[in-house]
């Protein structure tokens, strides 16, 4: 790997794969005094300009995985140091899944970073998850989001048989689930094909589109 110098930002260096300068530089500067949500902030830079590279072609996927490797190691670094009043334990129940026929796990395991960090009691159910089983868990923990990822085109039946079920199951809730879908292809076509109430190509605006839906200022800590 190149090395940098000491100036570049943890963003930056996340977009080089530079694993061991990003890592030193969040250390050096937590003993500096910074705060671990600022230094999350560079993170989520970081990732979400590897994400528009590989939008556009300029990266591949073996950069996603590197950056999402990068960014995992981090967020073990960090989360542990975040105080306690910017962890609220009532931020609300999130269930996360990539769809059935998807393996990919990098945006969703940045999405479950995220929002574990800004307080919220996080249901990760893995990748390559049946209709079924994302139902079956909402019967179960009746969370305040679902969130479901899907990275592959081909997946985007299974969003839609997803979220038919899950419709289906909280039929007599007193408040509709508010369903919200995240990958590199989505649109709002897309999302209204279906049947979603939200969507994103990255998890930070996952998180915006979520405070939206709840109507409330979940994260704002």
């Amino acid at each position: 790997m190149t090395r940098h110098g000491g100036d570049a930002s943890i963003a930056d260096l996340i977009v080089a794969m530079d694993e061991r300068a990003a890592l030193a530089a969040i250390r050096r500067r937590l003993e500096a005094g910074e705060t671990p949500v600022k230094l999350i902030s560079e993170c989520v830079n970081g990732i979400e300009r590897v994400g528009r590279l590989y939008k556009d072609g300029t990266f591949f996927i073996s950069a996603l995985i590197m950056a999402g490797e990068i960014f995992r190691e981090a967020a073990e670094i960090l989360i542990p140091l975040l105080e306690q009043p910017a962890r609220l334990t009532n931020a609300g129940n999130f269930i996360i899944a990539t769809v059935k026929g998807d393996i990919h796990d990098i945006g969703k395991n940045i999405a479950t970073t995220l929002f574990d960090a800004h307080g919220f009691h996080v249901i990760d159910l893995g990748v390559d998850v049946a209709p079924e089983r994302v139902a079956d868990t909402v019967d179960r923990h009746r969370p305040d989001v679902l969130g479901l990822s899907c990275l592959l085109t081909t997946g985007f039946d299974s969003l839609a048989s997803t979220i038919t079920l899950v419709r289906e199951r909280t039929a007599t809730w007193s408040h509709p689930l508010p369903i919200v879908i995240g990958g590199a292809a989505l649109t709002q076509k897309v999302s209204d094909r279906v049947g979603a109430d939200g969507w994103c190509t990255d998890a930070a605006r996952g998180m915006a589109v979520v405070r939206r839906l709840l109507g409330d200022d979940v994260g704002e800590h």
